[in-house]
């Protein structure tokens, strides 16, 4: 093959390698005198990723002469293994089988492992193919319909890469290439009745409570420990101010969504963005250019109003979105998704407004009664804020024998401490509600109970709830909350007039002493 001979992938493999160890011993060096290190790291950097390139390319070259002779196998292969994929979900939700949530998951990771291998094998196909167009010659045969009529196959190949690269820098949107505004869109339709609203306009009247929106800012390259380790941060979205601790807070108007202000639909599809390549401490590298590629993007990039960005998010984004490099607070880009990313009980900011009273409804899947999401939160709110919770779980743990609880909800201490402004200390009440049964529900949930083992705590990889199903999540939130005010626990007054009424008598019921 010419174009093959004409590189020597090995000889350039082995040089650059040599090149690296020089740069491994340069960064040492420079390391110990303290001078330089960050042009020694890019240089090592450059030269490791050029290696690598070049290793990948002889690997390919010796893979595609040894099978030439079988070139139509792996195309039959390769297309009956992808219909696999594609039609995987659908057997996932109507085959009986996969019912069982084992077999359920098991069927997600065999479809992405094979998407997995399936990706690069395209990806190297496709290379082959488009070799093969530059020998093609021009033939003015050809019919008239063809490229080939009028251009040659090298011709052709410089215009198309010209044009798709053009389009890619220029003119792409990636926010408007993944499946982000389909799911806005829904969400829109569904709870938002009034079309787009403005989060810098919401609730003109002040009647309604203030709305926090959480988010979270993906950082995986910061130049900050603490949030590289996390790869992320807590971010805002409210009618006033919006932003991160991290990135800094600028007027929600300013921020920019596709040229626009962010609206209400908007800010809720980014923070239920759950299926994202960039999922803060929830990332799963190996898997971030594979959900890149698979376009399996809910996340969204917004403009940093404190930074100068102009146009789109275009095709470096993507390429950030697929490796996590070059994300730090300091770009004018910024990933956000699922504020579950980073703490999924949506209670952090109440915690840093050190807010008296505070109810926590946690209802993600946690079938093993971990209470992983709750102790996230303490964890974050004791490291971050100096914010100490107290949590008993022995009355909402499900006994192993009956998988019954005692209680659905539990009341906690928050012990705040006096901060350097001025603030004192002082105590705060966090009433936390868990999805669990107790065996006093109604006959529909206990007969869904009976059909539905894993019930309430059902994967939330299934989004095709049906009738019954829906219908016994919703009986359920209403069976708990309707304890929460049990004559039992109002023995003051059955009607409490505020919330700090309410959470005295609750107090007074469900708290335990103070050690």
């Amino acid at each position: 093959d010419r174009y093959a001979a004409s590189v020597p992938w090995s000889s350039l493999t082995v040089a650059l390698s040599v090149l690296a160890l020089g740069a491994i011993i340069l960064y040492g060096v420079s390391l110990r005198a303290g001078v330089g290190t960050r042009f020694t790291v890019i240089l090592l950097a450059s030269i490791s990723f050029g290696a690598a390139t070049c290793a990948a390319a002889e690997a390919i070259e010796f893979i595609y002469e040894r099978s030439r002779g079988v070139a139509e196998l792996p195309w039959a292969l390769l297309g009956i293994v992808a219909a696999g994929v594609v039609v995987s979900p659908v057997a996932v939700r109507f085959v009986p089988i996969f019912g069982d949530e084992a077999a359920r998951r098991l069927s997600l990771k065999v479809s992405l492992v094979i998407a997995g291998i399936i990706v690069p094998i395209s990806a190297i196909m496709c290379f082959y193919l488009l070799r093969g167009l530059n020998y093609l010659p021009w033939t003015p045969s050809a019919p008239w319909w063809s490229p080939l009529h009028y251009l040659s196959g090298a011709t052709l190949l410089l215009f198309t890469a010209a044009i798709s690269g053009a389009y890619s820098l220029l003119f792409l949107n990636v926010n408007l290439t993944g499946p982000h505004k389909l799911y806005r869109d829904r969400l829109a339709r569904t709870f938002v009745s009034k079309g787009d609203i403005k989060l810098s306009l919401l609730n003109p009247s002040q009647n309604a409570p203030y709305q926090l929106i959480n988010a979270t800012v993906n950082l995986p390259s910061s130049k900050s420990p603490v949030l590289r380790d996390r790869k992320g941060d807590f971010f805002l979205f409210s009618k006033h101010w919006s932003g991160s601790m991290s990135t800094g807070y600028s007027s929600t108007s300013k921020w920019r969504t596709n040229g626009s202000q962010i609206d209400l639909a908007t800010a809720m599809a980014i923070s239920g963005a759950a299926a994202s390549p960039q999922m803060g401490m929830s990332s799963i590298p190996s898997l971030s250019a594979l959900m890149t590629l698979l376009n399996i993007r809910l996340g969204f990039w917004i403009a940093n109003p404190t930074k100068s960005s102009l146009g789109t998010p275009g095709f470096l984004c993507l390429l950030r979105e697929m490796t996590g490099m070059v994300m730090s607070e300091e770009n004018k880009w910024l990933n956000l998704s699922d504020g579950g990313h980073i703490e999924n009980m949506g209670i952090f900011e109440l915690l840093r407004r050190r807010c008296k009273f505070i109810v926590c409804v946690d209802g993600e899947a946690d079938p093993e009664s971990t209470f992983q999401g709750h102790l996230t939160l303490v964890r974050h709110a004791q490291i971050d804020l100096g914010i100490r919770i107290e949590p008993r779980f022995d009355e909402i743990r499900p006994d192993p024998n009956s998988r019954f609880s005692r209680t659905h909800s539990q009341l906690f201490r928050i012990v705040y401490p006096k901060t350097g402004d001025g603030r004192p200390a002082g105590v705060g009440l966090m009433l936390y509600l868990k999805l669990s049964l107790t065996g006093d529900e109604g006959e529909l949930l206990k007969r869904y109970r009976s059909m539905n083992p894993d019930f309430p705590h059902q994967s939330t990889l299934d989004q095709f709830y049906d009738e019954e199903q829906f219908e016994a999540y919703r009986q359920l939130g209403v069976h708990v909350a309707e304890g929460t005010f049990a004559p039992a626990l109002m023995t003051r007054t059955s009607e409490p007039n505020d919330v700090r009424s309410w959470f005295e008598q609750l107090a007074a019921n469900m708290l335990e002493p103070a050690k």
